[in-house]
Parts: structure tokens; sequence; C-alpha cells
């Protein structure tokens, strides 16, 4: 398993990357808007972003999940709480 903390010091915020290093596969938990290092470390590891996925729902996150699922093609997994327009 692979395992990676990403820190955004300037709105104080984690997320993280979690892989397999056998299938080659990625998700993004917590995505922040800023996605490079994301797109860096899974190219230097070889994985895929296949899935991205946001612990929970709060007003003061600047979440990336809606871009990264778009711009890696990934499935997103969101709690059923935010409502239809956050689904």
């Amino acid at each position: 398993m692979f395992f990676k903390q990403f820190f955004d010091k300037k709105l104080a915020q984690n997320s993280y990357m979690v892989a397999c290093q056998m299938t080659k596969e990625a998700i993004i938990i917590d995505p922040k808007r800023v996605l490079d290092e994301y797109s860096e470390t899974a190219e230097a590891e070889g994985f895929d972003i296949t899935h991205v996925t946001e612990t929970h729902i709060h007003a003061d996150f600047a979440s990336g999940l809606r871009d990264a699922a778009k711009r890696f093609g990934a499935t997103a997994y969101v709690s059923g709480e935010g409502g239809d327009d956050w689904q």
C-alpha cells in the first residue's frame, strides 16, 4: 500500500493519496483545488487516479473533488448528506 499526505499551508487543509502498488490504482481523499501535486505523484509512482472522495462536507473546505473527478476521469464518492445539488 502507498500512502501520502498533502498539506496546504495557506488553507491549513490536509489531503491524501492511497494507492495499491499491485493494481496501480489510486484514490485521492479530500482533494484540494490545485491538483498538480496529485498528478506529479501519480506519474512518479506509476499510478492511475481512479477514485476521489471526501470525508465530510463543510463550508470552510476548498474542495477539488469535482475538478479531480473530471481531470482524472475518476469515480467520485460523496456523502448523501449534501443534498441533490452536491451529489
